[in-house]
């Protein structure tokens, strides 16, 4: 061995890193889950029991809320009647189908389906990140970058929970790397994926188009091969042309939302529902105090927790939105317009900011901002990974006792 391999500093492959960190962490928090779900107390509004299912003691802590609909979907496919009803429309396609699929190897258990799809994608995801930030980052910065996304406070969803979450990322993320490997044929194909498989799909299409323009060094540098991105529209346009001829209206997943009093106006714009919850937290602190206060209803601890939720999950979406200029000097155009193109619904389509926290996972260049600040002071951003992962580690703990958390 020369004294020049001696002397050079021994560098760690992202990817494997990013395998390892999942792995390890992905340990963790399965433990936390379990033993949260199995021996401490549930949410005492008991906004939803428990499901029930071959394997739930094992799993049953990755088995809430919308796992109900995804597999109702897989199960017995989709429904419609009005939009002031609920109805399996509201959730795009992709991720029951791959339930079914899945489940249908395993003998039929569409739950158990889920979870092991959650974790392949969160592994997918994680380790297509990890490749997407060494082509533009220091090592060390990706391994900031790397820890910033697995130990963000609603990476559970990473992890096993029955979401379309991960899903969406590991196409996103992979089609963004396919593409700039000059496959856009290929890109567009994981980008239809992810168009099928959440609302926020048309995110990925404008920024995969932005970036083969800007490969290309302008529109008319494009070839004909470039116009591959254009299938990411695809999972999109399927599943709209579905609704369309099944239930005449291709449009029926966003009216929908109506029924989960999410419908577009000010009230959703303006988080009036936010608003009034943060009224109420003097009155909510009091009965969790031991103080009279008999208006707020009995369940004070639950409610200050779902307050405290949404409001930080609130803070997150500003200050993604506020990256999003960092992102476009650091990162590019594409990818600035991507991310504020995620934002947008989750701060304009939800009444009080609920499920924003797992809709910025993939908002991925954030993290990758926030790798490459830790690289500048990485005292300051080891403690903030520390603080974001003690969220996590309760955020975990609390879906899996079925508090609704995001």
């Amino acid at each position: 061995m020369s004294d020049a391999e001696v002397a050079a500093p021994r560098t760690v492959d992202p990817v494997r890193f990013a395998l390892g960190a999942f792995a390890a962490l992905g340990v963790v928090l399965w433990v936390v889950a379990f033993l949260s779900h199995r021996f401490l107390p549930p949410d005492p509004l008991v906004r939803q029991s428990d499901f029930f299912f071959v394997g739930d003691a094992l799993i049953g802590m990755w088995v809430k809320f919308d796992a109900g609909w995804y597999h109702l979907i897989a199960d017995e496919g989709y429904s419609f009647v009005s939009v002031d009803r609920q109805a399996p429309v509201a959730f795009f396609p992709a991720y029951p189908l791959l339930m079914r699929w899945v489940g249908f190897a395993l003998g039929g258990h569409p739950f158990v389906a889920g979870v092991l799809v959650t974790v392949a994608s969160g592994l997918g995801a994680v380790a297509l990140f990890a490749r997407w930030c060494a082509d533009r980052l220091s090592s060390p910065a990706v391994r900031f970058s790397v820890a910033a996304l697995v130990v963000y406070p609603f990476a559970f969803f990473l992890f096993g929970a029955v979401y379309a979450d991960a899903l969406f990322l590991v196409a996103a993320v992979g089609a963004f790397v396919l593409l700039e490997r000059g496959h856009p044929v290929l890109a567009g194909l994981a980008g239809a994926v992810a168009t099928a498989t959440r609302p926020v799909g048309f995110a990925l299409v404008v920024g995969l188009v932005v970036l083969a323009v800007v490969r290309r060094g302008g529109w008319r540098r494009l070839r004909p091969a470039d116009a591959g991105v254009l299938l990411s529209a695809g999972g999109l346009a399927a599943w709209m042309t579905y609704l369309w001829v099944n239930f005449g209206d291709p449009l029926v997943f966003s009216k929908i939302q109506k029924a989960w009093g999410q419908e577009s106006g000010p009230a959703t714009w303006f988080k009036f529902d936010l608003f009034d919850r943060v009224r109420a937290v003097p009155c909510h602190t009091r009965g969790f105090l031991g103080g009279s206060a008999p208006t707020c209803g009995p369940e004070y601890g639950s409610e200050l927790l779902y307050t405290l939720g949404i409001v930080l999950q609130g803070a997150l979406v500003v200050a993604a939105l506020v990256a999003v200029p960092w992102i476009i000097r650091r990162f590019g155009v594409a990818y600035g317009l991507y991310t504020a193109a995620v934002v947008a619904p989750a701060l304009l389509g939800s009444q009080d900011f609920q499920g924003s926290g797992r809709y910025l996972l993939a908002a991925f260049p954030v993290f990758a901002l926030v790798g490459a600040a830790a690289e500048k002071r990485p005292a300051v951003g080891r403690v903030a990974l520390g603080c974001s992962a003690v969220l996590l580690v309760v955020f975990t703990s609390l879906f899996a006792r079925g508090y609704y958390v995001s």
